[in-house]
């Protein structure tokens, strides 16, 4: 499944992966639960290590960090490892998300 917009693309086609690009800028945590859905089903769907990569997600705010930790806190809970791919030349991508990994042990990240 793909979700396109304007301002972002969340494609979900491939088993076990989600690629995430653009800028999100929803207005809160509620706006992100139907695009996040999908993130949502890849985990449910996922028969090993789903691997989220946001290396071209060049933007994402405060409501949108709140949702993605709720997906790893449901990540957590499900016992499904997850694997994020950031890129070090966005500089909130290293500085931010790196650390998540304090939510869980089975969360791994990627630098590309």
């Amino acid at each position: 499944m793909i979700v396109k917009t304007e301002d972002y693309t969340i494609n979900a086609q491939q088993l076990n992966h989600v690629l995430i690009s653009g800028k999100m800028r929803l207005p809160s945590p509620l706006s992100y639960e139907k695009p996040f859905s999908i993130i949502k089903n890849s985990l449910e769907e996922a028969s090993d290590i789903l691997t989220i990569d946001l290396k071209d997600l060049e933007y994402l705010n405060s409501s949108g960090l709140t949702s993605f930790a709720r997906i790893i806190i449901e990540a957590r809970a499900n016992n499904k490892p997850l694997k994020i791919i950031i890129n070090k030349s966005i500089p909130w991508q290293a500085k931010t998300l790196l650390s998540l990994n304090k939510l869980w042990d089975q969360l791994s990240f990627e630098l590309d």
